[in-house]
Order: C-alpha cells, then sequence, then structure tokens
C-alpha cells in the first residue's frame, strides 16, 4: 500500500534548537513521517539550521522550497522571513508581512495543517517564549489531530510550551526524546486505516463509557472511536484493547480522560471569522426584528469551553448596542464535558486564547485577572451553562439560532439524522442553524435550506415535525458481524410467519413500529423518508379504527386483545396484540392472521331479514360507523396535539432543569458568601475586641506623651485631651464638648481657634512656633480625615522645642564648619550612597574631574568616569562594605592622554545599628609625587645600567659613588674609586692648567661642562673621552654635589675617521667622490687663477656598461669599475684628481697642463680602457667616451666648466663612442638651446600649449580610401617659435618628460574619440607614437587603462606606434604593457622598420599587427636599387607573417604606384595628405565617411 507520510509540524523559538536536536536525534531515516521545522528566526540573520540540524540527526534535512511535496524522511527547514502552509499535500512558501511578529508564524502553518490533514495533522510545540503555537494546537485537536508539547522543566524557555498546557490543547507533555519515542506508535504508517476491535470488547468498553461517564458513544463514527482509543491504548502504556479494559477496571478515572479525548472539547474565541462575519448579518437582522419584550433565543449545542459561547455573546451585544439591559435575551449553552463546562462557566482564559480578539472588544468585554482574562458580567448575564446529552435530552425550545459546530462531523450518519431533527423541532419558524466547516445538513436535506453553504449557515423548512427519542444501540444495528450473527434468528422468524401465513410487527409502549415480518407489504403502508413510524399510522385501513382501540386497552391492560375477522383481498384475517417483555421493557406485538378460531357463527342460507327491517339498520349501522371514524379521528388528533404538548413540556422541563442548575449554582454561591459573612463576622468582632483594645492603648499613649494634646471635632468642641495637657492648661473633664473660644487657654495660644478654622478652610497641617514661660514652644494642628477626605477631627500638639533650636543652632555651627572645612580642604572628598550613587562632593573634588553645578548627583561612577576608573572605584567600595575597615587603593585615570594617580581611602559610615548607610572616599592627586618616585627608580636604574660611566662627588670632587660602567670603563672598582679625588685618580697629564681652570670656570658660571678630555686607566693607558660635568646645588644654590658622566670614545674617533672618509670618497672605487670633487675643482680653480695656468676637465662614461652589469651581474660591474679606477690612477700624476661621480662615470682634474698634454693623457686612458679586463675568469672589453673641457678657454667657472666637460662626453657618445671629444662653443649652444627647451617644455605641459594633428592613412589599392591617421604632436612656443618634434622630444627623453609628454598625447587622443564618437561622427583607427621610456614604465598599462575607464568609446579604434628601440631590452615589464594591452584590444605598429636594431624575434613573440616602412627608404624608389629590393623584401617577410604594412613620406605618384604594384597595404604622405590641424581633420572625416575602411 503506497501512501503519503505524514506531516508533522514542529514549533520553536527561544532554545529551541536544542530541543529539535533532541527530538530528531534517534529517528529512524525509513520512518513514514516527514517534518516541517518552524523556528522563530531573524528576518535579517542567515540561517544555520540546515547545516547544525544535519550533524544531528540521519534523516536529510534541507531547506523548504515553495509547493514542496513531502516525502518520508525528510526534515523540511522554513526559512527567515518566510511562513510556510500547506494544501492538498503540497506545501507553500509565503512571504511574510512585515508587522511585528514571530517569524515563520506556527500558529498560521498549524491551522492550515488541521485543515488540510483533519485527523492526520500532528503538531509539536517546543522551547519558546510567547504564545505562538497554542492557537494553532487548538486547531489541530479541533480536527481531531495529535498535538504534542515538550515539558516545562525541560525547556530551556518554558513560555511556548506552558501557553499550550494553559490553554489545554496538549494531547502529551513530554520531554523531546519521550516524543520522538512516541511518535511512530501514535502515527500508524496508514493513518486513515481503522483499527478493527472485537466486537464484544469495544461494546464493553462503550457502555462502561456510559455507566462512569453518562454518554453514550455508540453513534460515533467506527473512525473516530477507533483512533481516539487506539490513542489511549498507546499513552497508558498498552497494545491491545482487552488488555487496556482490564486496566481500566482497576483505574476508573482512565474513562475520564478516555471520554474527554473522544469528545475533543476545543473552541476558540470567532473560530472562522469568515463565517461570523456572515453569522453577523443574520444576528443584526434578529436583532432587529425583535421588540425588547420578545426574547432572542440561541442555543450553542456542544459549547465546550465556552470560547464560541462568549464569542456569540459579543456579535449580540454588539448588535444591540444600547439595549443590551432592555432587550430580552437567552443563550443556553450545553455540552456534555462537565469539567469544559465549569472552564466556561468560569470565564477565565488564558491571554493566548484571545490572540485573536481586537483591543477594542477585549478592553471592552474582558477584564485582566493576572496572566488571564476574565469575561465580565454583561455577556455572563446572556448565557445559562447546563450539561445536555444532544441524543437523549429534550431540546429547547422556540429558538431563533442554533450553533451547533463540529460536533456531527464524529456522528454517524443515523445518529447525524436523529440530531438534525431534533434541531429542526426546536428551532421557531425561519430560524438559523449554524454548523461547523466540515460539517452540512445532508442527513436531512428535506427539513432545511442553505443561506449560505460555504460557511454552512442554514434555515428551517416548514413547521416543526414530531421526533421520538430512543436510541438503537450499536450492538443492535451497527456492526456488519451482528447483523451476520442475527441471520439465523432472522431466518427462524420468516419460516415461522410464512408456514402459519401470519404477519408481525414488534412495537414500543408508544406504538412506535420497531421490528417486521411477514407479508409486510400486503398490511402495512411505510412512506418514504420517514424513519419511526406509528403502527396506527402504517395498518391497512381496514384494521386502522380497531387497531386504534386495541391498542388503547392493551396499553392500560397489558392484556392481550383479539380484534373482529376481517375480510381483506379474498382472504379472512384477524387482528391480535399480546406483550413481549424483554430485559425489563415491555412490548407490543401485533399478530395478523388467520381467524384464531374455528369461525363465526353460520347462518341459514336460507335465514333472511325482512328487508323493511334490514334497510333502516344497514343505515343506522352505516352512520354509526362514520360517527365512530370522525370520534376517532378527533381522537388522533387530540393524541397528536398531546403528544406535541408533552413534547414541549419535556423541553420546557429540560429548560427549567437547566435554569435550575444555574440558580442551584448560584445558590451554592450564596451560601458560600453567607458562610464567608458569617466568617467576616467572627472576625470583625475580634476586631472590635482588638479595637477596644488599642482604644485603651492609645489612651493610655496619649497621657504617656510628655507635651499636650487636644483634639476637636470639626465643629470646634474639645473631644479629648491627655494629661499633660490638663496640668499645663487646668483642664478638666467638664471641658469636653466644650468650644475652643469658651477654654481658658494660655496667651500665647491665642490664636488656636483662628488656626483651626484655617485647617478646616484647607485641609492642610499647621505649624507655629510661640513663646511662653520662657520656653519655646511648637503648636501644630494636623486634620484627621475619614476615608472620603472629610475632617472629621482636629488634633492639637504643643511641644516644648527650646532644646531642639538650642541643638538645631549649635548643630548649625558645627555644620558650617565642617561644610567649610570640607570645602577647602585640599583633599577630594566624595560621599556616595550604599548603591553608589554620588550624594555630594566637595569643590577640590569638582575641580579635579571638571564636574559642574549638581549634575553628578544620584549618578554612579560608572555615569561620571570611565569604564575602568569607575570600576576600580567601586570594587574597592564593595571591598570596604566586605571587609568593614578603611581600604586604601590607587587608581588610574586616564583621560584626553592624560594619565593621573589618586590615591583614594574608601570608608564605609554606619548607622547607630551599624548597617552601612554611605560610602565616603578620600582622594589625594598623587601624580607628581609618584611620577617622581618613578623617576628616581628610573634614574637610579640608569645609574646603575648605563653605558656610559657615572660617577658622583662631593663639591671637593671627592668620589662618593659610581656604577659598573665606571669599572668598566677606568678599571677601578668601586671600592678603590670610592673616597679618591677623580682628578688624582684618572688625570692623564696631557692637559694644561689652563685647560681645567676653564674647566672649572663653566662649572661656576653655567653649571656643567661638556667635553673631550683624555684621562687614564688603572692600567696607565691613555684613552680619549667625552666627559659631561653637572653641578648639583642645595636649596642654597650653594655647590653641593657635582655629577661626572663620561664614555670612551677610542672606537668613536676611529668610526668618526672612516666617516670623514666615507663622505668624501666612494667606497667602492676608493677614489673620491662628488663633494670631496667638487672641493677639489675649486681649489684647482683659484689655484690656476692666482698662478696664470690652465686647468683640464675629463668627464668619462664607460660605453655599454649597463650590459656587462645586466648580463655578467651588479657584482661583475663593481669588479670593472674598480679595475677601471686603478687603470685612471696609474695614468695621471700625483697632483691630479681622479674620481668617481656615480655610476659608470668617473672624472679626471689635470692642473698646469696644456692642451697637448691633456690629449695626450686622453689617448692613453682610450688605449688602456680598450684592453680586456679579467673578471671573474672571464675576459671582457669596454670602451670609453671621453669629454674634455678648459679653464680658462671654454668656462671660468666650475659649474660652466662641468656642464662643457658634460656636453663634450655626451657629443663624443653621439658622435659613434669610444672617442675624445674637447668642447666647442658651438656645444654651448646647442647646450643652452636645450636648456630653454626643457624649461619652455616645461611651461608648455603645465599650460597645456601643445597641440595634436592628425595625419591620414590611406589604402594602396584604393588612394582615396582611408584606413587611419596618425596622431602627431606639435608645439608652438611663444619665445621658441615652431619647435620640431625631432628637437623637443629628445630633450624630454633625457629630462625625464616623456614620460609626461607621452601620458598628455595619450589622454588628448582618448578625449577626442570620446568626443567623436558621443557626437557621432565616424571616426577611423587613430594611432599614437609611444616610446621605449613609457613601455619600461610600469604603470604605463594602468594609466592607459584608467584613461580608457573614464572616456569610453570603441577600443578598436586606437593604435599605439613603437619603434624597433622600444623593443630591444624586452624586458618583464615591456611584455607586461604590451600584452595587457593587446588583451584589450589595441593594435599595435612598429615604426621606423628597417633603420634600428631590426629583430624577427620580436616580430615572432610580441603582438605586432603592422609594420611601418621608414621614409628613407622609400625615397629611393626608381632612383636607388638597394632601397627597392630592401623594400621588397620588407613587404615578403610582412606578407609571409601576415602582418600589414604601411609606406612612410609617400610624396610622388610614382612612389605610389610602385608600392600599389608590390603589394603594400597602406600608404602615408604628403602626396596624399598633410598633418590636418583637429578642425580640419573633422571636416575631412566628415567629407570622406563613405570612403572609410575601419
Amino acid at each position: 500500500m503506497h501512501t503519503a507520510p505524514t506531516l508533522i509540524g514542529i514549533g520553536a523559538s527561544a532554545g529551541g534548537l536544542e530541543a529539535i536536536g533532541q527530538l530528531i536525534a534517534t529517528l529512524d531515516p525509513q520512518t513514514h513521517l516527514s517534518f516541517v521545522v518552524l523556528q522563530h528566526l531573524s528576518p535579517t540573520h542567515k540561517s544555520m539550521m540546515v547545516e547544525i540540524l544535519s550533524r544531528e540527526t540521519r534523516l536529510q534535512v534541507q531547506a523548504l522550497c515553495d509547493n514542496t511535496k513531502p516525502q518520508a524522511g525528510v526534515i523540511y527547514i522554513v526559512p527567515a522571513n518566510y511562513n510556510a502552509s500547506i494544501k492538498e499535500g503540497r506545501l507553500l512558501l509565503i512571504p511574510a508581512q512585515p508587522q511585528v511578529a514571530p517569524k515563520p508564524s506556527i500558529n498560521e502553518f498549524f491551522i492550515a495543517l488541521a485543515a488540510d490533514a483533519g485527523e492526520a495533522s500532528v503538531g509539536i510545540v517546543l522551547s519558546g517564549t510567547g504564545s505562538d503555537g497554542t492557537a494553532g494546537l487548538r486547531a489541530i485537536q479541533a480536527a481531531g489531530g495529535i498535538s504534542l508539547v515538550q515539558k516545562p522543566e525541560t525547556a530551556k524557555y518554558s513560555g511556548m510550551p506552558l501557553s499550550a498546557i494553559d490553554a489545554k490543547v496538549a494531547d502529551f507533555i513530554l520531554s523531546p526524546k519521550e516524543i520522538a519515542q512516541r511518535l511512530h506508535s501514535l502515527i500508524p504508517k496508514y493513518p486513515n486505516q481503522i483499527d478493527h476491535f472485537a466486537e464484544q470488547s469495544l461494546n464493553t468498553l462503550l457502555s462502561l463509557l456510559k455507566e462512569k461517564c453518562q454518554v453514550d458513544f455508540s453513534g460515533y463514527k467506527l473512525g473516530t472511536l477507533s483512533r481516539r482509543i487506539r490513542r489511549r491504548i498507546i499513552a497508558t502504556g498498552h497494545t491491545e484493547l482487552d488488555a487496556y479494559i482490564s486496566w481500566i477496571k482497576q483505574n476508573l478515572q482512565e474513562l475520564d480522560l478516555l471520554a474527554r479525548d473522544i469528545l475533543i472539547s476545543v473552541t476558540a474565541f470567532f473560530r472562522d471569522p469568515e463565517a461570523f462575519n456572515m453569522l453577523n448579518e443574520h444576528l443584526l437582522t434578529l436583532c432587529k426584528a425583535k421588540a425588547t419584550h420578545q426574547e432572542i433565543r440561541i442555543w450553542i449545542a456542544g459549547c465546550a469551553t465556552g470560547e464560541e459561547v462568549y464569542s456569540f455573546a459579543i456579535l449580540i451585544s454588539e448588535a444591540l448596542q444600547d439595549n443590551v439591559g432592555k432587550q430580552a435575551i437567552q443563550i443556553f449553552a450545553t455540552d456534555i464535558d462537565e469539567e469544559a463546562l465549569n472552564v466556561a462557566r468560569r470565564g477565565l482564559y488564558p491571554a493566548a486564547a484571545l490572540a485573536n480578539l481586537d483591543t477594542e472588544h477585549l478592553s471592552k468585554y474582558f477584564t485582566i485577572n493576572g496572566n488571564h482574562y476574565e469575561v465580565n458580567k454583561t455577556l455572563r448575564d446572556m448565557i445559562v451553562f447546563a450539561r445536555h446529552n444532544l441524543v437523549d435530552d429534550p431540546p429547547f425550545l422556540r429558538l431563533d439560532l442554533i450553533s451547533c459546530r463540529n460536533v456531527l462531523i464524529y456522528f454517524d450518519n443515523a445518529l447525524q439524522t436523529r440530531v438534525l431533527q431534533r434541531f429542526h423541532f426546536a428551532l421557531a419558524n425561519q430560524g438559523i442553524l449554524f454548523l461547523g466547516r466540515s460539517e452540512s445538513v445532508a442527513q436531512a436535506e428535506q427539513l432545511f435550506n442553505a443561506e449560505n453553504r460555504k460557511e454552512r449557515i442554514f434555515k428551517k423548512i416548514g413547521e416543526s415535525i414530531h421526533f421520538t427519542s430512543p436510541v438503537i444501540s450499536r450492538a443492535k444495528h451497527a456492526n456488519h458481524k451482528t447483523k451476520a450473527k442475527e441471520s439465523t434468528s432472522q431466518a427462524l422468524l420468516e419460516g415461522v410467519t410464512e408456514s402459519l401465513n401470519i404477519t408481525l410487527a414488534l412495537c414500543n409502549q408508544k406504538g412506535t413500529v420497531l421490528h417486521t415480518a411477514g407479508n409486510v407489504q400486503k398490511f402495512f403502508s411505510f412512506p418514504s423518508g420517514a424513519m419511526q413510524i406509528n403502527i396506527c399510522d402504517i395498518i391497512n385501513q381496514v384494521f386502522k379504527n380497531e387497531c386504534i382501540t386495541l391498542m388503547h386497552k392493551f396499553n392500560k391492560t397489558s392484556q392481550p386483545q383479539i380484534g373482529r375477522i376481517k375480510n381483506l383481498a379474498s382472504g379472512r384475517w384477524q387482528l391480535r396484540i399480546q406483550a413481549v417483555t424483554q430485559a425489563d421493557n415491555l412490548f407490543s406485538l401485533i399478530i395478523i392472521a388467520p381467524p384464531f378460531h374455528a369461525g363465526p357463527l353460520q347462518l341459514p342460507e336460507t335465514l333472511s331479514l325482512p328487508t323493511h327491517y334490514a334497510d333502516p339498520l344497514q343505515d343506522e349501522l352505516q352512520a354509526t360507523k362514520e360517527h365512530l371514524q370522525s370520534l376517532i379521528e378527533e381522537l388522533a388528533t387530540a393524541n397528536e396535539e398531546m403528544q406535541s404538548l408533552n413534547e414541549e413540556a419535556q423541553a420546557s422541563n429540560e429548560e427549567l432543569q437547566a435554569t435550575n442548575e444555574e440558580l442551584e449554582a448560584a445558590n451554592e454561591e450564596l451560601q458560600a458568601t453567607n458562610e464567608e459573612l458569617v466568617s467576616l463576622n467572627e472576625e470583625m468582632n475580634v476586631k472590635t475586641h482588638e479595637l477596644s483594645r488599642l482604644n485603651d492603648e492609645y489612651s493610655h499613649l496619649y497621657d504617656a506623651l510628655e507635651f499636650p494634646i487636644m483634639v476637636f471635632e470639626s465643629s470646634g468642641h474639645l473631644k479629648r485631651f491627655n494629661a499633660p495637657a490638663s496640668r499645663r492648661f487646668n483642664l478638666r473633664s467638664t471641658a469636653i464638648m466644650q468650644h475652643v473660644e469658651r477654654l481658658r487657654l494660655p496667651e500665647y495660644i491665642k490664636h488656636l481657634p483662628k488656626l483651626l478654622h484655617r485647617v478646616l478652610a484647607h485641609g492642610d497641617r499647621e505649624e507655629i512656633l510661640v513663646k511662653g514661660d520662657g520656653r519655646h514652644l511648637q503648636l501644630s494642628i494636623s486634620p484627621g480625615q475619614d476615608q472620603y477626605g472629610e475632617i472629621q477631627s482636629l488634633v492639637v500638639a504643643l511641644m516644648d522645642i527650646t532644646d531642639i533650636l538650642k541643638t538645631q543652632e549649635d548643630l548649625k555651627e558645627s555644620q558650617g564648619q565642617l561644610y567649610s572645612l570640607i570645602e577647602n580642604t585640599s583633599i577630594l572628598l566624595a560621599i556616595k550612597d550604599i548603591s553608589g550613587s554620588y550624594l555630594h562632593a566637595n569643590q577640590s573634588f569638582l575641580r579635579a574631574f571638571s564636574l559642574t553645578g549638581q549634575d553628578y548627583k544620584k549618578c554612579s561612577d560608572f555615569e561620571i568616569f570611565p569604564e575602568q576608573f569607575a570600576a576600580s572605584l567601586w570594587s574597592k567600595d564593595l571591598e570596604a562594605i566586605r571587609a568593614q575597615i578603611p581600604i586604601v587603593a590607587e587608581h588610574h585615570l586616564q583621560v584626553e592622554g592624560t594619565k593621573r594617580i589618586y590615591r583614594t581611602v574608601h570608608q564605609v559610615m554606619r548607622d547607630l545599628q551599624g548597617h552601612p548607610k554611605v560610602l565616603m572616599n578620600e582622594s589625594e592627586d598623587i601624580t607628581q609625587p609618584k611620577e617622581a618616585e618613578y623617576q628616581l627608580k628610573i634614574a637610579a636604574r640608569v645609574f646603575e645600567h648605563a653605558g656610559e660611566a657615572i660617577a658622583v662627588t662631593d663639591k671637593k670632587g671627592i668620589i662618593l659613588s659610581v656604577n659598573s660602567a665606571f669599572q668598566e670603563v677606568t678599571g677601578f672598582n668601586t671600592q678603590e674609586a670610592i673616597g679618591q679625588a677623580i682628578g688624582k685618580l684618572l688625570g692623564s697629564g696631557r692637559h694644561s692648567h689652563a685647560f681645567y681652570q676653564q674647566m672649572w670656570s663653566a662649572l661656576d658660571t653655567k653649571g656643567y661642562w661638556q667635553g673631550e678630555i683624555w684621562n687614564q686607566r688603572k692600567d696607565g693607558k691613555i684613552f680619549p673621552e667625552w666627559l659631561t660635568i653637572n653641578r648639583i646645588d642645595d636649596r642654597n644654590e650653594r655647590s653641593e654635589f657635582f655629577i661626572a658622566v663620561f664614555s670612551d670614545i677610542s672606537s668613536l674617533k676611529e668610526s668618526q675617521r672612516k666617516a670623514e672618509f666615507l663622505a668624501t670618497h666612494d667606497p667602492l672605487t676608493q677614489l673620491p667622490n662628488r663633494n670631496l670633487f667638487n672641493d677639489r675643482i675649486n681649489f684647482a680653480l683659484a689655484q690656476a687663477k692666482n698662478n696664470q695656468h690652465k686647468v683640464a676637465l675629463f668627464f668619462i662614461d664607460l660605453d655599454n656598461f649597463k650590459c656587462i652589469n645586466d648580463t655578467l651581474g651588479h657584482h661583475t660591474g663593481d669588479d670593472l669599475l674598480k679595475q677601471v679606477a686603478t687603470r685612471l690612477r696609474n695614468l695621471v700624476r700625483d697632483i691630479d684628481t681622479v674620481a668617481r661621480l656615480g655610476g659608470d662615470e668617473f672624472t679626471i682634474i689635470l692642473i698646469d697642463t696644456s692642451l697637448e698634454q691633456a690629449e695626450y693623457i686622453a689617448e692613453r686612458i682610450l688605449s688602456e680602457l680598450s684592453t680586456h679586463f679579467l673578471l671573474f675568469g672571464q675576459k671582457a672589453f669596454v670602451s670609453a667616451s671621453i669629454g674634455i673641457a678648459f679653464y680658462p678657454d671654454d668656462a671660468t667657472d666650475t659649474a660652466n666648466l662641468i656642464k662643457s666637460a658634460d656636453t663634450a662626453m655626451y657629443r663624443a657618445k653621439e658622435e659613434g663612442r669610444n672617442r675624445i671629444q674637447l668642447f666647442r662653443p658651438e656645444l654651448r649652444v646647442h647646450l643652452f638651446k636645450q636648456a630653454a627647451i626643457e624649461t619652455a617644455l616645461h611651461q608648455a605641459l603645465k599650460e597645456q600649449n601643445l597641440r595634436m594633428v592628425y595625419q591620414p592613412k590611406f589604402c594602396a589599392q584604393n588612394p582615396h580610401k582611408m584606413i587611419g591617421a596618425e596622431a602627431l604632436l606639435r608645439w608652438q612656443d611663444a619665445t621658441l617659435g615652431h619647435v620640431s618634434p625631432a628637437e623637443f622630444i629628445p630633450v624630454a627623453e633625457k629630462s625625464g618628460l616623456i614620460l609626461e609628454l607621452e601620458l598628455y598625447v595619450a589622454k588628448r587622443v582618448i578625449t577626442s574619440l570620446h568626443q567623436w564618437s558621443k557626437a557621432n561622427i565616424k571616426v577611423p583607427t587613430i594611432a599614437m607614437n609611444i616610446s621605449a621610456y613609457s613601455l619600461r614604465d610600469k604603470n604605463f598599462y594602468h594609466k592607459i587603462y584608467s584613461l580608457i575607464q573614464e572616456y569610453q568609446f570603441d577600443i578598436h579604434l586606437l593604435q599605439i606606434e613603437l619603434t624597433e628601440a622600444a623593443l630591444v631590452s624586452q624586458g618583464e615589464t615591456e611584455i607586461y604593457n604590451l600584452t595587457q594591452l593587446d588583451h584589450l584590444g589595441i593594435k599595435f605598429s612598429l615604426d621606423d622598420f628597417g633603420t634600428g636594431y631590426s629583430s624577427l624575434s620580436y616580430l615572432k613573440n610580441l603582438p605586432i599587427s603592422e609594420l611601418k616602412i621608414d621614409k628613407s627608404f622609400i625615397d629611393g624608389l626608381g632612383s636607388n636599387l638597394s632601397d627597392e629590393k630592401i623594400i621588397q623584401a620588407i613587404l615578403s617577410m610582412a606578407q609571409a607573417l601576415d602582418i600589414k604594412t604601411v609606406a612612410e613620406g609617400v610624396e610622388t605618384q610614382a612612389q605610389a604606384l610602385w608600392l600599389k604594384s608590390k603589394e603594400c597595404h597602406y600608404l602615408q604622405g604628403y602626396w596624399l595628405a598633410r598633418p590636418l590641424e583637429k578642425e580640419d581633420f573633422i571636416h575631412f572625416l566628415r567629407k570622406h565617411s563613405a570612403d572609410f575602411e575601419v
């Protein structure tokens, strides 16, 4: 058998994760159950429930998806911010509404589960706060499902379990582990399969229930009974019904539990709100139609715990509004569950049960009683609660509305029919029947019309019909097995009736037919649809009158009755009635058979009456028969009316009985109230006695007081006075009830009448000070008020406060002194209450912590100070309380980077009983002393562990103390040094007397001396030291001590010497560096100027040194530089200077020389350096470029001489390297021009005075078709005029401006492409030139990429032109930049191909898409065969490598035709188009846009 898995809802909130884990830990993966977990989750928090629970169980755990069909053995987790539902067996996800409520909602899913699964629904509520799930479990219980709740004591948070338990919606209360163990036994694998209990056992159990609980469940559906009984069998630990019945007989209280479980006494306020809304319209109509004297009668059958009853009462109250107290209303609420009725009568419900009620109804009709809500009296007065059996007890009558919701669903069809007939009888005409969602009137469709079938609202049809009350027990007709067993008896009965030719009908005492046998159709006519028929209504008309008579006689005498022989259907028949008894019940057996005797007297055939006798007799007989028939019919009608009246009387009696029960309950309440009054009276007697005793004590107390007291009535008459008043004012008993103005009172209280009148007027206590008998007295008048606030008496007291005033004055003076002391002391004083809140603080405290006014009061340390400081203070306050002694502690406060230290005494001030009253803190800022102490510690530690020697002497120089470093430096230990004169102990004898005089003079005037001195160690060695002497004066500024601090500076002197050498020499070659070179050249020029001779300056730069460095390594390069330095030193005189300025640049200064000598030495240098160098076993060759300038011929100052030599050296490199170049004047002009260009170029970049021009490129095969353009930079300077790129590009490369310049070009080109694209101008590919310097810039790609990102355009419109020189090194940076730009989609063109270091390898390895043939080759076309061959070779190579070719500098048609014939791809030159300004280029683009090849 295949069936859908039983779905179990698990609801939990706080602490639920642990409970869910315990529940699912032991579940079998092969289970037939499926689970939906509804754990309250934060909407914004990412849930890890699936991962966590997967570790706790062997079942599959997964997040619930929308429209999921549940699978057995799977746990579905409802995600955060969603609610779950179920419809037609499929799980649905619904986005949660934003209102503040737990998500996912447990109630919503449980309610949906109950509606979808019915009796197969199962809900479990675990740990959590609040009441979510309670309403859902109520719905599950009402549907016949199972509700399980975690034991509150096992839950981390018991709110949700307790809510369900208080609402009485928990079938089982178990721990999570116990729930897991019970699930499989409670929930069968095939939930729709009914347990088939043995008939005898089931009847036995039903009999026990009927006997114990007075409830007959025989008419309940067998499936419902079986499931409920099975549930209790499992709950009590049994497996079989017989064992359960045996156990019940020993534990009869289980019958109550079973009955309550079968009855399912569950309801809710406004359950099914849509149905109630629709019903409310009918109630409004009903209330409007009823006059105030006409009673509104409503019956709520199966009211359970009363929520639905009060819902009806609320609707009636809302409909009637102000007429609630005037309109006659009677709501009958009945049930057979006495315990549920007690709950309903009490009208006290937990908050969770009223969750569906709006705030207005809640406040209007309910009163808060602890954690519950109690129904108010307005609703209670409408309702009568009574125990009533729908089947056995007569119904209430003349009802306007009957509500019987979720009761009929548990009855079988026959019982439903009977109950519906009763409802029809009980309802007044047009009465309303209100059923549950799962119920209908299908068993009595002819009795009711559907007003709203969806909401189950029906209206009565026709007049009331009679009903009968007997109930056919299940043992007689409900069980098929019973029928099978009775088949034998039925066969026997049919055999007897057939053989004897008789027809039988068994009736009860009222004549209702119970059973028939024989030829029934012949003698009886049964109408269709009727269930209970009287024998006289169905018997054949021939026997009807006689049957009525005989039945009447039989009911009177219980004796057999025999009728006359009748002719019917060509036969003779006789009616007989006789008694049948069974189990003390009397039944009547109607027998129709052939005549029981030989027959009537046979008259002779010849015998006849005369006609004149016979006709009158026949007429009279016929008239008599007709009259008798009329009487019989009237009697039958009267009998029916009597029966109806009897039934109404029974119903009225039932109603009176219900009212009587209410009266009995009210009587019991009155009796209880009377008992309470008796008890209260006894208590009052006791209280009266106690009051009398207290009055005596009060009088004694009055008299025991030392000051006078008089009590006046509100009228001013004296009511009582005490003994001191009697003595002081000479009062006698006759003064009682005397008016105050008639009393002889002292002069100093003469204003007493006015004071009494004033107190009476405003009702407040009055106090004045008076002086009498030389004493200060306080006269006080206090009003005595009753419970209504009325003044009943005035109490006058006169107290001598002379001593108090004196004490107060003394105390005030003392407090003033104490306050002055507290406020002016430097101690920080504060007083706190025992909870740590500040009560008072002195000014020193407020100033120290920057507090103002009274804001600090009632604040704790944590509200005033940083947490760490406050915690430190409070912990010591608590310690003082615990230890009961003052606690002294230091506290550190860090405020705005400043640290303060406070020494605080924490004391507890106690009251007279020794209890702590206030806390007192006395604090002192010890930051400075602590700092001084700390500094002393540091100084002592520094003194002892300092790396420098320290000696402390007295004012005469006698050593008092030395540190350990003193011994290390001098060799003298502490014992040897102390007591010795420091000058004699360490003196070296190197310094003169004047040296020491100068030292002492500085000490006298400045207080210190510092300098270098030579001293002598213990071993006699003399060493240099750096000595610092400080003078320490006493308070009178007289010298008291000297502190000498010194260190051995021998190593420092050596380091200084080395540092001085390194500062002026190159550490690698040991040659003079730039600093010493500058000194030497300046000195040489000064000498030459004085002596009138020449100075020659050589600038020497090694050729291809970088190549050696890169290929052989830097260590090899360093070795080469050292060997070069050695060779240069060997080639010049000692008076000359060889220096290294950096890298591979060397200089030589030749003093007092001539042009010939200088050229000779230069030639020797070139020759010597051209000889190979042996570098780590390998031969290496280098050359040098030498530039020479002379003083004073080429320059008259150092700077210009250096520039001249440097310029000459660069000229030598430009002319081919490995040569000597003397400075010439024209080189200076060139130098100045380059400097001017560099300066102007800086300014041009800053002011953006450079512009772009564009030279188009054309297709060689069709010169009119433009395929692209090259962006060229142009510069028109205000001073220099037009500057050619051939001039400013080398300057930019040499000065380092090339990177900035090319970035400027890139930005101008890219922004132009962006602008043209936005303007919808059709643009071909634009190429821009990039040098090797940019390609070696590691940030070049990122700069270009940033521009592309900033200015959006078609990337394929941009091309970059490179020179061969940029590709020579193919370093990592160059490869990276090329590769990244290629990935962006930028194509590369190789410019000036064939003029540089042409290499096929970079054509193969690098992303080159185009070769540009240099103009120098194009110029030779038609005149130079070599140029033509070179061009032919380039074109062939490019074609072989699939690289496009561009011919630069095409200036004639002949050149163009030759290139076209050799299949060159593109042409560029003046013959085709000159470079165009930007505006002209745009015009050109628009003019030739149709000829583009993009």
